[in-house]
């Protein structure tokens, strides 16, 4: 009975799965910020990182309540709302013939060999669409599922690589180019199975969430 009225009261766990690059500051200052905002109440969160596919499939076995990753498939029936925008850059090795320029067309880094997000990435899907957009095959040369291990192959000279920005860069051996055409930003979403009960404390964080951070002029998919 304790229980029941402790979720009633909006109290509880939120388990959370995002992906990496959304733990450094993102989630962190959401959850932190819905807990300053009830102190009052007994809440705790769980959080659990990986690639989109991975955190889909969790929220799929119920081992998730809210995940924030890339836009999950409509074949899988899933509630989601863009919360945050990320910029994706050209990042080349310093001494690649790329490396003396500012901005780059992405047409331009086709002659050479290239690090891409492997398919498990939910912006493997964004990258390759950029690709397709200006009817170009890129030379793929090696594929992994993580921004920071593409970063750190990058730097080390086996090849360039299209990525979301990310701090990390700055501290690497790369040149950050901007990408001038085509259009070169993702939207990441926050999701939910609108088909399960969500627990009063896991419905209020997420409408906190979608106070917060929902993008101008986007609509719940």
């Amino acid at each position: 009975m304790e229980s029941i009225r402790r979720s009633a009261r909006g109290e509880g766990l939120i388990r959370l799965g995002l992906l990496r690059t959304l733990g450094v500051e993102f989630v962190p200052r959401l959850a932190s910020a819905f807990l300053k905002a009830h102190p009052d109440l007994d809440l705790q969160f769980t959080f659990h990182t990986g690639v989109t596919q991975s955190l889909l499939d969790g929220l799929s076995k119920r081992k998730y309540d809210l995940v924030f990753c890339s836009q999950p498939p409509d074949r899988l029936n899933f509630t989601a709302v863009p919360v945050q925008k990320q910029d994706l850059v050209l990042i080349v090795p310093k001494g690649h013939p790329l490396a003396s320029r500012h901005t780059v067309d992405l047409a331009e880094t086709a002659t050479y060999p290239q690090i891409f997000f492997d398919k498990s990435s939910g912006i493997r899907a964004v990258v390759d669409q950029m690709f397709s957009d200006i009817n170009t095959e890129p030379k793929i040369a090696y594929e992994t599922e993580e921004d920071q291990v593409i970063a750190g192959l990058t730097a080390q000279g086996f090849g360039i690589a299209v990525v979301p920005y990310m701090d990390l860069l700055l501290k690497l051996d790369l040149k950050i180019l901007q990408i001038n055409t085509p259009a070169c930003e993702r939207n990441l979403f926050m999701v939910n199975d609108s088909r399960i009960f969500l627990p009063p404390c896991v419905q209020h964080f997420r409408q906190f969430v979608l106070d917060s951070t929902v993008l101008p002029g986007q609509e719940l998919i």
